[in-house]
């Protein structure tokens, strides 16, 4: 057996209904290496501490889990950057505190890509999506067996946080803190140091509810994600700025929960901008599809917003 070659990453805030499932998942992994699991709890005011303890004490491999609990809350990113700095792998495995592993192979299958293809930072896989309000489920990727370049990365999500597996040595000391998406700041940074591989193997339960972080966002919340743009460009000369502006505003324009509507027109005003500076053609024809898409793209946005209730 190796020496602890994985470190699996896990955060956790009032998540005592999911995390023994997620922490089970994590403990159910077969492989040809040692792991470890490192788990940072936020001061939650729940028994999350509890039923992980519970595991530790009663599980049969109940002694790989490092738990660590804040006395005061840190925040999201805080807590993120905690738990990488308390890890002892060559590669980090991300799992949210109540999402789970599916396919016991999962680790096995992404450690064994990265040591095979040296010019790969990171690695993904498709998972299923499970809204637990409703019951439905689908799969989650339409783009397994992609390789991504950074550039990719600016486009829609290609895989969930909860497959993530990337080199540790991409973290950076300077991994900005007020921002709202750290997953797509660190997918990012991975594209900075190599490609991404998403794997066609579903390996994740990725759950929603209605009082998730990631159906609950602010407009203000969204828009803290522009500090990841000096960050990143610091870092990578390969990516292309016009697109990360482009990708911004589009994230400020389609993931907040509530908006006013003058914040919606200048987030569309931003997409609008820079979705024409990043595709500019000095062949009309070409100019007027990309603005007739840009425009398309806002309405649906708009419609959206106007179906949900959005607006305040």
């Amino acid at each position: 057996m190796k020496e602890k070659l994985v470190s699996v990453c896990i955060t956790t805030y009032n998540k005592e209904k999911y995390v023994k499932r997620t922490l089970l998942s994590a403990l159910n992994q077969t492989t040809d290496f040692d792991y470890e699991i490192i788990i940072s709890d936020d001061n939650s005011k729940d028994a999350t501490v509890s039923v992980i303890r519970n595991i530790i004490n009663t599980h049969p491999k109940g002694h790989i889990i490092k738990l660590y609990q804040q006395p005061k809350n840190l925040t999201v990113n805080p807590n993120m950057l905690f738990v990488f700095s308390k890890c002892n792998g060559k590669y980090i495995a991300m799992l949210d505190g109540d999402d789970q592993w599916t396919d016991e192979k999962k680790l096995q299958k992404q450690f064994d890509f990265l040591e095979e293809n040296h010019d790969f930072s990171a690695v993904g896989t498709d998972s299923h999506i499970v809204y637990l309000d409703s019951g439905k489920t689908e799969n989650f990727s339409k783009f397994s067996g992609k390789e991504l370049s950074i550039n990719d990365l600016l486009e829609i999500r290609y895989f969930q946080t909860s497959t993530f597996f990337f080199k540790k040595n991409i973290l950076q000391e300077d991994f900005p803190v007020d921002i709202n998406a750290n997953d797509r700041c660190l997918f990012l940074l991975a594209g900075c140091f190599g490609k991404v591989k998403v794997l066609e193997d579903i390996t994740c339960n990725h759950f929603k509810y209605n009082d998730s972080l990631s159906v609950n966002l602010k407009y203000e919340d969204v828009k803290s994600d522009f500090n990841m743009y000096p960050f990143i460009t610091k870092l990578s000369n390969k990516i292309n700025k016009l697109e990360f502006k482009r990708y911004l505003y589009y994230t400020l324009m389609a993931y907040p929960s509530m908006v006013s509507k003058t914040d919606f027109r200048k987030a569309c005003l931003g997409y609008f901008l820079y979705n024409m500076l990043s595709k500019f053609s000095f062949h009309p024809l070409k100019l007027y599809h990309v603005a007739k898409w840009s425009r398309h793209t806002i309405n649906q946005k708009y419609q959206i917003n106007v179906k949900n209730k959005s607006f305040i």
